[in-house]
C-alpha cells in the first residue's frame, strides 16, 4: 500500500507523505503531508498498523494530522480519535476527512492538554462508550509527567491484549532539568514482572515502547501505575524515580 518514491517520501492512493522528523518541515496541505517520522518509523508504523488491524484507536499529538490520515488509510480503523492541545485545526486534515467522507470514523479534537484527565474522559466516553480501545498511540508531549497522567487515564480503556504505544521515549532535547521517560518505562517493566495482568509486556526499541495489556479488570478512574508493582519492586523505583 505504501509506495516509496524517495529515501523520504512515499504515497498512499493520491497524497504523499514527506518525512520530516527533525528538521525541514513545512505546513501539510490535502495532497501532501509533512509526517514528523523517520523512513524506518513510518515502516514500524506500518507493520504494527497491519499486523494489529486496529479497530478503535486513540492518538494523543497528532500535530498537522499526517499520522491521522496515515493511520486512516493503512488501517482503515472503525473510529479514530485524535487529540492535540493546538488551538487551530489542520486544515489539511479537514479537507482529508472532507473529502473521504471520514466524520464519523476520523474525529480529531484540538485544544485538548493530554494532562486534562477530566476533558480525556469525556472525548473517550462520548466517542467510544464502554467499547475498549485496540491501540492507543502518545506522540505528544514526551514530558514524563504528563505522559503518566494519560497512561493512568487512558490504559485502563484498552481491552486485555491491546497495545499502549509511547512514542520518542529517549527524547534528547528535554527542558533543563526535566525527568527523561525513561523512568516511566522503568516502571512498566516493573509492573510486567510484579503485576503481568495489568501489563503482560513490555516491548522497547530505539523510538518506540509497546505496552500490552494484561487480563485484570482496571478501572479508569482509580488506575495508577506506581500502585501496581510491589514494595520490593517500589523500593527499588523510589531509588531512583
Amino acid at each position: 500500500m505504501i509506495s516509496w518514491t524517495s529515501d523520504d517520501s512515499f504515497t498512499i492512493s493520491d497524497i504523499e507523505y514527506v518525512c520530516r522528523p527533525t528538521t525541514g518541515r513545512f505546513p501539510s496541505t490535502p495532497d501532501q503531508f509533512c509526517l514528523l517520522k523517520a523512513r524506518w518509523q513510518v515502516e514500524w508504523y506500518a507493520q504494527l498498523l497491519s499486523e494489529l488491524v486496529p479497530r478503535t484507536l486513540v492518538e494523543v499529538g497528532m500535530y498537522d494530522g499526517a499520522s491521522m490520515a496515515l493511520c486512516e488509510e493503512v488501517a482503515h480503523p472503525h473510529k479514530l480519535v485524535g487529540i492535540d492541545r493546538r488551538e487551530s485545526p489542520s486544515t489539511a486534515l479537514n479537507e482529508f476527512i472532507e473529502g473521504r467522507g471520514l466524520h464519523a470514523s476520523v474525529r480529531p479534537f484540538y485544544d485538548v492538554d493530554q494532562t486534562d484527565a477530566g476533558r480525556l474522559d469525556e472525548i473517550l466516553e462520548t466517542e467510544f462508550g464502554d467499547h475498549p480501545l485496540d491501540l492507543v498511540v502518545d506522540d505528544a508531549s514526551h514530558l514524563l509527567d504528563a505522559t503518566r497522567v494519560t497512561f493512568n487515564n487512558v490504559y485502563p480503556r484498552l481491552r486485555p491484549g491491546g497495545l499502549y504505544v509511547i512514542e520518542d521515549w529517549p527524547m534528547h532535547r528535554l527542558p533543563e532539568k526535566s525527568p527523561p521517560l525513561t523512568y516511566l518505562l522503568f516502571e512498566l517493566i516493573l509492573a510486567c514482572s510484579d503485576a503481568p495482568g495489568v501489563v503482560s509486556d513490555v516491548s522497547v526499541n530505539r523510538n518506540y515502547v509497546s505496552i500490552t495489556r494484561g487480563s485484570t479488570d482496571l478501572d479508569a478512574r482509580t488506575f495508577d501505575l506506581s500502585q501496581r508493582y510491589g514494595p520490593r519492586a517500589r523500593l527499588i523505583a523510589q531509588k531512583f524515580l
